[in-house]
Formats: C-alpha cells, structure tokens, sequence
C-alpha cells in the first residue's frame, strides 16, 4: 500500500480499537472434521491446489540477477524457475532428461558460471532457456539422441506487481491477474522487487497443512495463546479484513498505535503502528511489518503431515556482521515462537481430531480470515 492508503487503513484500526470490536463475517462457520482427516479428500486437494493451480513462488526479488534460479518440489512436480539474461524469467520441469535427476544442489542459487545447469548424476548440461547443451561421452553413448528435443520441459511462469507465480502442471497455464483478484493493490509498495533476501527456514509439522494454515488467518488467540510475544506487541481479536476474491488482508494495530491522536496525521509513520497479514490461496502468507516482510508457505505431505517455509527480506542487506546477527536472531525468534506457540498447540488439535468422534469445528464471525480460505477451499473442490 502507499503512504495514504496506510493513513486511511491506521484511521479503521483506530476506529477498531476504540470501539472494541473486528471485523465480523456474516455468521458462524461449522466445518466437518473430517475435512481435515479424509485421505480421498486429501488425495484432491493435493491435484486441484497444488498441481493444478498457480503457486506463489516468492517475491521477484528472490531472483534479482540474471542466472539466479529458485527450486521446489513441494507440490509433487519439481520446479526450477530461472531469471534469464534479459530480466524475464522461465520455468521448468526440473528433470534431466537423461535419469531424472534434479539441475541444482539447493533451493536458491546461481546458475554455474551464470550461464548452465549441470546435472549431478551424470554431468547433462542445459542452459538458460532449458536447451541440451552438453552430453558427456555423447557422441558414443548416445548417438542416436535427438537433443533438440530434450531439453526441458517448460512451465507456464509469470511475474507481475513484483511476485512470481508458476503453473506446476506443464499443460496448463493461467491468468496471474485472476489468481491476485485485485490484492497486488493492497500489496504495492511493500518492496517486493528490491527488498534482500535473508534466507528460509524449513519445518515439519505432523498435521494437515490446513490447520497450519488456519493459525494465520485471525488473531483471536494472541490473548490466550501468546501472552509472552505477539500480545505484547498487538491486540488481540482486532483486525481490518478485506477479501480480494480468493485472497484476503488483514491490518492490525500496535498496542501504541493510539499514539497517534497526540501527532499530526502528515507526521505519522503508519507502519510503525500497524502490521498486515496477506493471504495468496491457497498456501501462503506475506507478513508485512514496520521494517521488513516474510513469507510463509505451507505443503501438504501426508492427511497428517506438512511442511512450512518461512523466509524473511529486509529493506537492504545488511551492513555489519552485527547487524546480520540482529535480524538474523529476531527471524530466529519468530519461527521459534510459531513452532513453540502455535505448532505445539496445533498438533494437540490434531490429536482431538484424529480420534474419530464425529463433530463440527466452529469458526466464529470474528475469525473472517479463516472463513475465506475454507469457502475458498469448497468452491474449489466442489
């Protein structure tokens, strides 16, 4: 968001604040449990949300040069996204198209001498475009190979408002403004083009990536949950949501941010009195505080098992090794208390649910957020 647009979201969570109420969905949610134990369910959603819907693969500035790549699999199909030398990005299937082998040894990186990929097993080599370039001993051990038609196979990426999105399924394509539904706007100027990339931290959870997902999408439990951390910083059970047709924001005040009606509105800083929680469906989350924002996608693996990637940018990089090791403890400390806080508490909600009485989970009108993204979840699935 740009500068006014924040000075009008601070003015709704003045507004919140001072009546002390949220934003309310028209009425209560009841989800059956088995939505999030049925494994024939579960066998869906992994084809219809992540294989054959567009997935966030991070902001552009986790590519900022020419040969930088980014890899995952986490969708069932490994991708390999690379930025070419004229600053527009290609995706691939990332298989060697001789046994199969992945191109690159970690998630992020730089393509070798900024130019080729070199598969590990056997040594195949392919350039930016995904052309063969290089087969050793080829021309003995496979002579009768056509290399021009294996290279690799392309996927539909796009980048656009400074995020980059890519179709795991190579026969399908999509419409990126479609899958935004208008949430790039209240996305600008959060610095996704530029922004430096500190790095990723990897974490397994043994539960459905959906109840992962639902502890994001409200903050009726800081109260109760975080006493110690984020309710020190945040109220709890006050938010700004706004849906954009599948995705939804929502804003949330400081504890200081009343520190306002003493300063002149041209004066005000409105992101040191608030913070934003977006959600991109159907897996991901951009956290946008005062300084800086992060990223939190989540996988299926298993009914009963996920995995969460959470990645911090900073404006810039940082200057000294001290200041490194600032952010570097404070990114620390926010998984920390997502996976000592939340995740502990989450995987005792499993538990309950996987022990097979039949119920309905309630969401309340104050939990707009969590609504969304299971509304989101039926029309998709029908």
């Amino acid at each position: 968001m740009q500068r006014q647009h924040l000075v009008e979201e601070v003015k709704i969570l003045l507004d919140l604040v001072a009546r002390n109420t949220t934003t309310l969905a028209d009425s209560v949610m009841e989800i059956d449990v088995s939505e999030y134990t049925d494994p024939a369910l579960f066998e869906r959603e992994k084809i219809e949300l992540f294989r054959n819907y567009p997935q966030f693969a991070g902001p552009s500035c986790i590519l900022p040069e020419p040969g930088d790549y980014f890899a995952f699999d986490d969708t069932g199909i490994p991708i390999l996204i690379v930025r070419q030398d004229d600053a527009s990005l290609k995706a691939f299937v990332n298989i060697c198209s001789h046994r199969g082998a992945p191109l690159n040894e970690c998630d992020h990186g730089k393509a070798k001498k900024g130019r080729m990929f070199s598969c590990p097993y056997h040594g195949w080599s392919y350039d930016l475009e995904g052309k063969l370039i290089g087969v050793p001993f080829g021309n003995e051990g496979f002579d009768s190979i056509d290399r021009d038609t294996l290279g690799l196979r392309t996927l539909d990426v796009q980048e656009k408002y400074g995020m980059v999105f890519v179709m795991p399924n190579p026969d399908m394509t999509f419409n990126i403004d479609e899958v935004l539904g208008g949430i790039q706007e209240r996305l600008s100027g959060f610095g996704f083009e530029d922004h430096y990339y500190l790095g990723a931290k990897q974490v397994f959870t043994n539960f459905s990536w959906k109840l992962n997902m639902d502890t994001f999408h409200e903050y009726y439990h800081f109260e109760f949950l975080h006493p110690e951390s984020i309710a020190t910083m945040a109220y709890s059970n006050t938010a700004h949501y706004k849906q954009y047709e599948r995705n939804h924001s929502m804003g949330s005040p400081s504890l200081a941010i009343n520190e306002l009606k003493d300063i002149p509105e041209d004066q005000w800083e409105p992101r040191e009195y608030s913070s934003y929680v977006n959600f991109l469906f159907p897996n991901t989350v951009i956290f946008v505080v005062n300084d800086h924002f992060q990223t939190w996608r989540v996988y299926p693996i298993a009914p009963d098992r996920s995995v969460v990637y959470h990645s911090m940018f900073l404006p810039a990089e940082p200057k000294t090794s001290e200041e490194r090791q600032g952010y570097e403890e404070y990114f620390q400390m926010i998984n920390d208390v997502a996976v000592a806080e939340d995740y502990s508490l989450v995987d005792k909600i499993n538990r309950g649910l996987q022990a097979g009485i039949e119920r309905k989970v309630l969401v309340g009108r104050n939990e707009p957020g969590v609504q969304n993204m299971h509304r989101q979840l039926h029309d998709v699935l029908s």
